[in-house]
């Protein structure tokens, strides 16, 4: 029985730019909770992440899929320490 593994040198980029709508969907949602300029700060840190995922895609595709994880940890830390020291809330 054959099984076919994920050949991430083709579809890393891909999973990739998924992650990163999933962070641009955070980065969106921080406007629930905290004040205008939170969420510039949230789409700042967006923004390294396309520009890397973009120069990774064709030299280390396989990398690119971390690039969303800590991207979400990062807004994860961002509204975490908005709601405990800048007392965001909604």
């Amino acid at each position: 029985m054959s099984r076919r593994r994920l050949q991430l040198d083709r579809s890393g980029p891909w999973i990739a730019v998924v992650g990163l709508f999933m962070v641009l969907w955070c980065s969106v949602s921080t406007g629930l909770f905290a004040p205008w300029w939170g969420v510039v700060i949230a789409f700042a840190l967006l923004i390294p992440q396309v520009w890397l995922v973009a120069k990774w895609a064709r030299t280390h595709p396989r990398r690119t899929i971390v690039v969303p994880v800590v991207g979400l940890l990062l807004w994860a830390g961002l509204a975490w320490f908005g709601a405990v020291v800048w007392d965001w809330s909604p």
